[in-house]
């Protein structure tokens, strides 16, 4: 097995497992009282900084060993899912979110409206859909590896928050989730909510659409491979 493939598949098992490792309720305490809350935050960016570094060089390094010859339908998909992902990332970043560092407070007194009535983990699922949709493009192995790595991070790290955030905040956490759900739509379509007209706002959709745009056009320039024409 090549050395580059070999160095992906651990830098990417080491940063799945540090995440979980970290998240984990008896190291997570530990950890804080022996560093305090910014001393751990700090010690946990800077593990994942260092591991999605190794990652990057090694699946930049690594040979392209196909797996299935991506028809022109997984592109025209792959790019489908990556503007989906940019709306959920945005608006789950501009919308007063409580799932967000920072944002517990103010999101959880405004309620779950826009993006969050989608769903209550916009911006996991968001990280998980642009994964995918590189994955079904590239169609290599190495890429299976990275990008899997990331997409079953963001979905496995969602169903902890849930689980953290209903031990810290209990009824509060459960009543969000009542008309939240995790799958995207599926609080939706069981009539738990409705997202009513104005809840996204309409910068949110024309910044995600610029940042698409942008992404797409330069995508030659900043990460190697040319998506346009397609």
């Amino acid at each position: 097995m090549n050395e580059y493939l070999m160095q992906l598949i651990l830098a990417s098992a080491l940063f799945v497992g540090s995440h979980i490792l970290l998240a984990a309720p008896v190291y997570r305490s530990a950890l804080c009282k022996r560093l305090g809350e910014w001393g751990f935050r700090g010690l946990y960016s800077l593990i994942s900084i260092a591991l999605m570094a190794w990652m990057i060089k090694a699946y930049t390094n690594a040979p392209d060993t196909p797996l299935w010859d991506a028809p022109k339908f997984f592109t025209h998909g792959s790019l489908s899912l990556t503007l989906i992902a940019i709306f959920l990332i945005v608006c789950g970043y501009t919308t007063p979110n409580p799932g967000i560092m920072g944002m517990e407070k103010s999101g959880l007194k405004s309620g779950a409206r826009g993006v969050l009535k989608i769903t209550r983990h916009p911006v996991m699922w968001g990280v998980a859909l642009w994964s995918i949709a590189h994955a079904l493009s590239n169609g290599h192995l190495s890429a299976l590896i990275f990008y899997g790595s990331l997409a079953v991070l963001a979905l496995a790290g969602a169903s902890h928050l849930d689980h953290k955030k209903t031990a810290q905040l209990g009824d509060d956490w459960r009543a969000y989730m009542a008309v939240t759900s995790h799958v995207p739509l599926a609080a939706i379509m069981t009539g738990r909510t409705r997202v009513e007209k104005g809840e996204i706002r309409w910068w949110q959709t024309v910044l995600s659409v610029l940042i698409y745009a942008g992404l797409l056009f330069g995508h030659d320039q900043f990460f190697g491979p040319y998506v346009l024409p397609l």
